[in-house]
């Protein structure tokens, strides 16, 4: 099979290793390179995990810094979700090989989909500062690219504002370059999608149980129990945090959407970001009703949640080996 060529652009976080883990273990892509970007922690934690990620899940591919910080916000940033150093307190040590590729991650971005002839995708699954910055030192970028999925924006309530998902009100502007730079194939994994798929408390325990054998294992079980002592005081903070005795989990959707398309039904619009209201920052409006002369972002309204299940568990399934 001819894989399919892709850079991934993330902000490791937890769910940014989980999203990995299945692009991965989906054995469908050619990952070209990771772009790491500031978002869920700084981009000195972001960058590092995203290394030990790639080396964790043997994928063989550089890794590239990115943005340290966005065009103009200067926002918390969420240890709360993915603690201190964005894997949960996971500690890991680095192979002595593992080194970061030389260049900036905007500059990758570019020489790839070049060198991949309109053939490239691109998955981005943190705030959107890379590939604006791409895009702007770059403007004939989208037409170069296949494929772009990101996992960002809210087409109802936010949670990291009133209307805001996280990633986008780390960089609004990022994400308004982004949206009107003319990708021909764009679609916009947001919050409401990712809240349409779970995996129950019952079905997370075969994960619980993963034999030390499978690669996923460890974090996969440190996720989880990260994941049952803060639901407490996620609910206290109670600030657009769905907390449920399930499994919710927004890249890895992204990842599912981006696998196998034929998960979600999907409407196309007009999305913009806004940059400036007071209480809107961040919001990604979509034009429901058509006003707009033109669409420019496909947006899933419907996930098909037990295609998700089979997705993410084949890719667990796919890290086991066997006891040496």
């Amino acid at each position: 099979m001819l894989k399919r060529p892709l850079i991934i652009d993330c902000d490791p976080g937890i769910d940014d290793a989980e999203c990995l883990m299945m692009v991965q273990g989906s054995g469908q892509f050619d990952i070209r390179g990771i772009t790491a970007v500031h978002g869920n922690v700084p981009l000195d934690f972001t960058s590092k995990n995203a290394l030990f990620l790639s080396k964790m899940y043997e994928m063989d591919c550089p890794v590239y810094k990115g943005a340290e910080k966005a065009f103009i916000q200067r926002l918390p940033r969420a240890e709360y979700v993915h603690g201190n150093n964005g894997l949960i307190g996971f500690e890991y040590e680095l192979p002595e090989d593992a080194q970061f590729a030389e260049g900036h991650a905007w500059d990758f971005i570019w020489e790839e989909a070049v060198k991949q002839n309109g053939e490239l995708e691109i998955l981005a699954i943190g705030p959107l500062t890379n590939l604006a910055i791409a895009v702007m030192k770059h403007p004939e970028l989208p037409k170069l690219v296949k494929n772009l999925v990101i996992m960002g924006g809210a087409a109802g309530n936010g949670n990291f504002g009133v209307y805001s998902e996280y990633n986008i009100a780390q960089d609004p502007h990022a994400c308004e370059i982004v949206l009107q730079a003319g990708f021909p194939n764009f679609t916009m994994v947001d919050l409401n999608a990712c809240h349409m798929v779970h995996l129950t408390r019952e079905e997370c325990e075969p994960l619980r149980n993963l034999p030390q054998t499978n690669r996923f294992a460890a974090l996969c079980k440190r996720m989880l129990e990260f994941e049952d002592k803060n639901k407490e005081k996620l609910a206290e903070i109670g600030d657009g945090f769905l907390v449920s005795e399930d499994h919710y989990t927004c890249d890895p959707v992204a990842a599912a959407v981006l696998i196998d398309p034929e998960i979600a039904q999907y409407v196309e619009k007009y999305v913009f970001c806004d940059c400036a209201g007071e209480m809107t920052e961040g919001q990604t409006v979509i034009d429901w009703l058509g006003f707009a002369p033109f669409k420019n972002v496909k947006i899933p309204v419907a996930m098909d949640r037990e295609k998700f299940k089979e997705i993410y568990f084949r890719c667990v399934k796919s890290y086991d080996r066997e006891e040496c």
